[in-house]
């Protein structure tokens, strides 16, 4: 497990300045600015799993006092994406295989149950926005705007404005894997230029729920067994 003090390497320390950097120019609170750029560290792969998160550092490298970074801490801890260890500190949250399968299953039972009741309301408007964020997330690269444009596209799919609270669970067990997508390139099944949602999009069409569910279970199981043989690498 890496013993780090935050003090990254030139690399990693001009990702992060780059999400320190435009955070910083939102007009938001600074215990809001700091959780934002911790949290995307972490989603973004900046911080390692494993990694340990030094509260004097983090400070110095956004900018603050360490009460927001404390707090930031402690929220991301209750998220499921660090842990404090006596005599440690925070501690960025390695999964193992089982804690991925496990996540993998009681995602498929909550998406499973969301697109049933997204689709019993969608409507020509949302059709048409679901192709365009579905174009738009096929051609991106970048690790850190695909998991924007994924969480636009997967908000609208499950209807998020009639069903806030069950997309943010998703949303929490998404983030808890999705760092390891990006960490190790797994491209989340597809490459970019490949992402096609065609199909799943033809079920929508067509008001065809089965077909819609049967698309998304086989979607994740392929995900989940991807990222299962590359923590089998890891370890």
């Amino acid at each position: 497990m890496a013993e780090s003090s935050t003090d990254l390497a030139p690399d990693r320390h001009g990702s992060f300045r780059s999400i320190v950097d435009r955070h910083g120019r939102q007009f938001r609170t600074v215990g809001d600015m700091a959780y934002e750029v911790i949290r995307e560290g972490i989603l973004t792969g900046v911080f390692a799993p494993g990694e340990r998160l030094r509260q004097d550092a983090l400070a110095t490298q956004i900018g603050v006092s360490r009460i927001p970074v404390r707090s930031a801490l402690m929220k991301l801890e209750s998220q499921g994406l660090i842990t404090f260890e006596p005599y440690r500190g925070a501690i960025v949250n390695t999964l193992t295989a089982s804690g991925a399968r496990e996540i993998y299953e009681i995602r498929a039972a909550l998406e499973s149950y969301a697109l049933r009741k997204a689709m019993t309301a969608m409507t020509p408007e949302r059709l048409a926005r679901l192709e365009q964020l579905a174009t738009e997330l096929n051609e991106v690269e970048n690790g850190e705007e695909f998991l924007q444009r994924r969480a636009e596209f997967y908000h609208e799919l499950y209807d998020i404005k009639r069903q806030p609270r069950l997309v943010k669970m998703i949303d929490r067990l998404r983030e808890e894997v999705g760092r390891y997508s990006i960490e190790h390139n797994l491209n989340y099944v597809r490459p970019p230029g490949e992402r096609d949602h065609a199909k799943l999009l033809g079920f929508l069409r067509a008001n065809d729920v089965e077909g819609a569910v049967r698309w998304l279970e086989e979607h994740l199981d392929q995900i989940c067994e991807r990222l299962l043989t590359r923590l089998a690498h890891i370890d």
